[in-house]
């Protein structure tokens, strides 16, 4: 019975032999051409998309926090985020979980000093709490949401600014969620200073700027992209007129969004900025 089994396998090793010897494949190479979004799939899963590298030196204050639905990189030096990144998808853009239910809450897992709740009143300092992750991107699950209210999550925000023009283009942003079924979303502040003014007891820093950029894959599995930059002040345009290209929030930054696309993807979607198409 042995030798049976052994010739059996000599044999089959051998056809194999024969086979890889004259040319033949044994394995399918009968697939078709792969779009953008699959040449990546295998190798890049969506939390990726959301997180940036730096074009030059990574700051060494840097901090990243995973939350459930969002990722943090955290300054202690500003005690704001450098940026903020998630994937929003359709089934998110919607959910029983409101933001009445939740409080902002002081995030002990950076260092002291750090932010707290009264740090940035409205009544004192003349600035908003404002989210980077929207409250209303979270309604989808008690703790994503809980999560949200994280004081690393949140900025010194002009009040005009949070209540009308920046949140104009989170609706878009779900807008978008629900048109290509996911966006990939990466925000954060700007400073324009080594300085910056601070407010509150721990001096939070209040940014100059905030930016946002956007990706997103079409049914054909085609990229885009779009990036949207605003003062730090009353804005008072339409969301297509803070409009900017990748490729000019990048020189703002010093970040490198979506480097995980091939480089002719991604020159070509963060070259682009076409508001209409989206």
């Amino acid at each position: 019975m042995k030798s049976k089994v052994t010739i059996a396998f000599l044999l089959a090793i051998g056809a194999v032999f024969y086979l890889s010897f004259n040319g033949v494949s044994t394995t399918d190479n009968t697939s078709a051409e792969t779009t953008e979004a699959e040449k990546t799939s295998v190798q890049v899963a969506d939390e990726d998309y959301c997180h940036p590298r730096y074009e030059k030196q990574q700051p060494s204050s840097e901090q990243i926090l995973h939350r459930m639905a969002y990722t943090t990189s955290y300054n202690k030096d500003t005690r704001c985020p450098n940026w903020v990144g998630w994937a929003l998808t359709r089934e998110h853009t919607d959910g029983d979980n409101e933001r009445s239910n939740h409080k902002f809450l002081e995030d002990k897992e950076v260092p002291e000093p750090r932010a707290v709740y009264s740090d940035i009143r409205e009544s004192e300092s003349g600035y908003q709490r404002g989210h980077l992750c929207p409250a209303a991107d979270n309604k989808w699950s008690f703790k994503a949401q809980n999560e949200a209210f994280l004081m690393t999550n949140i900025c010194p925000q002009d009040g005009h600014l949070n209540q009308r023009a920046w949140k104009y283009l989170e609706e878009q942003c779900r807008d978008w969620a629900v048109k290509y079924g996911k966006v990939f979303i990466v925000a954060g502040p700007l400073f324009k200073t080594s300085k910056p003014k601070t407010v509150g007891e721990h001096h939070v820093a209040v940014p100059d700027d905030f930016f946002k950029v956007v990706m997103a894959f079409d049914d054909e599995g085609k990229a885009r992209a779009i990036g949207f930059c605003y003062n730090n002040a009353p804005e008072r345009g339409t969301t297509k007129d803070y409009a900017r290209s990748v490729d000019e929030i990048e020189s703002m930054t010093g970040l490198d969004f979506f480097y995980q696309l091939d480089d002719e993807t991604e020159n070509r979607i963060e070259a682009e900025c076409d508001f209409d198409k989206w």
